[in-house]
């Protein structure tokens, strides 16, 4: 290695998988055995290569949690430190703080094909940009596993002592997600690939990069493209985890499914909703750019009386319906009687879920414990930077939605938590969207759910995104199905025969047959609990004219946008059309 000035040391992180998530994340990555030696010395190896810097330490999170890890690095001859395990901004600045380094590189420990050619192109880009941050891992750069990032210690020196509260949850992805704050140097790849992964993860990931290396003994990023080119079914290995949203959730309720074939002109599906979909408020701390609700806010109260809500779920609980879905209308959590509702939901024996902007998750004076009440919560972020975030939302809360995600997280891990993204082509980066996924999958997100803007064709994306694909694990997931499913409008000219499946309950009390077309002003509730039981609204005369309206495919031609129900109005319809039911 050359001693070039000014002094660049590569900081090797890694840590141990932790333990309590079995199927998950392969523990001690830095450990797997490729070609008879752990991941580690090849990447030590691989780094030696490089031209461009002055030293190598091991940066592990925890002495004695790691202590594997460590001996190993040691055995190869590193220096080792261990601090901040949860923290990778700090790690890296003691790491390079202890080499006397003015510039450090971030290698992942479990990344034994980081190409050390395309570091040292990227190393001189770097100095003679004088860049705060750089990168060739992103969508354009080179394969997933053969990269490494760059970044100025000075920068992260004041970032340590200046840092906001996301700093802490996004690490060194705090540059991508402010590019107005920092110089980024963040140049294309001569040739790409960006559904393909070569890091070590998961079980079996070892034997690719075992094949990769009998194939082209020190591979550079065209020789990983080549090699994935010609073994198309080794290119990636993706597991897929939790999701709380998909068509599949109808099969768990049978009977629902038979009833839903009672909605017609002359006939009712009169058992209760399986989910309902309840409106606390209609303020809302965020001004949307794609927002579908505005119209509903200006015309209708902003506040659900708390005092119909202990009789609500008594009816819903005694009718069957199993789920209380809080949302809006507006911010839910800016509800001053937030926790009441989700409690009496709660005891009433209702399995509760949250759709939140996760802006206002923790007031003053809000037990954070009330989040461990929830089955499910889906955070709307919607953006993956500041910037975004600013232009889109209309508030600078990048920053503080993402901590709160990540004190979600934490606080009620059992919890399954998801991330909302409405894709607009204001929001479609595809190496912004890369760097999202790998937050808050180090975030322990369960799931990152992107579905389609709606009811505003001006800002409709086309981008295919399958490449995030290649990031899920057995804990973290991809849901990409709403791109496809939620598109068609007109309801595919099907009756809407579905629409008994859940219902949509508004902070003004009124009660709806559909939760899109609600927001039309000549649209109608089925009827308002300030007036009526849930029960006597739902078996009421009024409900049963919309549903005979709604049984008429040329009414769904003419009237229904695009809507999460035509899935499950198709299906019934390929039902109906299987004509030798004996057979599988």
């Amino acid at each position: 290695m050359s001693a070039a000035r000014p002094k660049m040391t590569a900081a090797i992180l890694a840590r141990s998988s932790s333990p309590d998530r079995p199927g998950g994340l392969l523990t001690d990555r830095a450990l797997a055995c490729v070609l008879g030696r752990p991941v580690l010395a090849h990447i030590v190896r691989r780094l030696k290569i490089c031209a461009q810097l002055d030293s190598l330490i091991l940066a592990v999170g925890d002495e004695e949690a790691d202590r594997r890890i460590a001996e190993a690095g040691r055995e190869l001859g590193l220096e080792v430190i261990a601090g901040y395990p949860h923290d990778v901004l700090r790690r890296l600045l003691m790491a390079a703080r202890h080499q006397g380094a003015e510039h450090v590189v971030r290698v992942n420990g479990n990344f034994p094909l980081i190409d050390p050619w395309a570091l040292d192109e990227l190393a001189q880009g770097h100095l003679k940009k004088r860049a705060d941050y750089s990168s060739n891992s992103h969508y354009q750069g080179v394969v997933y596993g053969l990269g490494a990032e760059i970044m100025s210690v000075n920068v992260l020196a004041e970032l340590a002592e200046y840092g906001q509260p996301g700093d802490f949850y996004s690490g060194t992805r705090l540059f991508l997600r402010r590019p107005g704050d920092f110089s980024l140097y963040l140049p294309p790849a001569a040739r790409t690939a960006p559904d393909f992964k070569a890091s070590v993860d998961f079980s079996g990931d070892e034997k690719v990069v075992e094949a990769i290396f009998e194939a082209f003994s020190e591979p550079d990023n065209t020789q990983v493209i080549d090699f994935f080119s010609a073994r198309p079914e080794l290119a990636v290995r993706s597991a897929g985890g939790a999701a709380e949203v998909g068509l599949q959730k109808v099969l768990l309720f049978p009977e629902k499914l038979a009833a839903l074939k009672k909605n017609g002109p002359e006939s009712v599906d009169d058992s209760y909703p399986i989910s309902v979909e309840l409106s606390l408020t209609n303020r809302c701390n965020q001004n949307c750019l794609w927002c579908s609700d505005k119209n509903l806010r200006d015309r209708s109260p902003d506040r659900m009386d708390p005092e119909l809500l202990e009789n609500l779920f008594a009816d819903l609980a005694l009718g069957g319906t199993r789920g209380i879905t809080i949302e809006g209308g507006g911010e839910p959590t800016l509800a001053d009687f937030f926790e009441e509702a989700v409690l009496s939901a709660r005891a009433h024996g209702l399995a509760v879920g949250l759709i939140t902007n996760g802006l206002d998750l923790f007031p003053p004076g809000r037990d954070p414990a009330i989040y461990k009440n929830f089955e499910w919560i889906r955070v709307s972020l919607d953006t993956a930077d500041r910037r975004q975030y600013l232009r889109l939302k209309g508030v600078d809360g990048f920053d503080q939605s993402l901590a709160n995600i990540g004190r979600l997280a934490e606080l009620a891990p059992e919890v399954t938590l998801g991330v909302g993204y409405v894709l607009t082509n204001q929001n479609d980066e595809p190496d912004h969207l890369q760097h999202l996924v790998l937050t808050l999958r180090s975030l322990d997100v369960n799931y990152l759910q992107i579905r389609p803007v709606v009811d505003h064709p001006e800002l409709v994306s086309r981008l295919p995104l399958d490449f995030l694909k290649k990031f899920e694990t057995p804990d973290f997931s991809v849901n990409l199905s709403a791109l496809a499913e939620n598109q068609p409008s007109g309801n595919q000219c099907l009756p809407c025969l579905a629409h008994s499946l859940s219902t949509v309950i508004g902070a003004d009390g009124a009660v709806w047959l559909c939760g899109r077309l609600n927001t039309e002003e000549e649209a109608r509730p089925i009827g308002n609990l300030t007036e009526s039981s849930f029960r006597d609204i739902w078996l009421g005369p009024e409900r049963a004219a919309q549903v005979a309206q709604a049984a008429s495919p040329r009414f769904c031609q003419l009237n229904c946008p695009q809507c999460r129900m035509t899935k499950y109005n198709q299906l019934l319809a390929d039902i109906d059309r299987l004509k030798t039911r004996n057979f599988i």
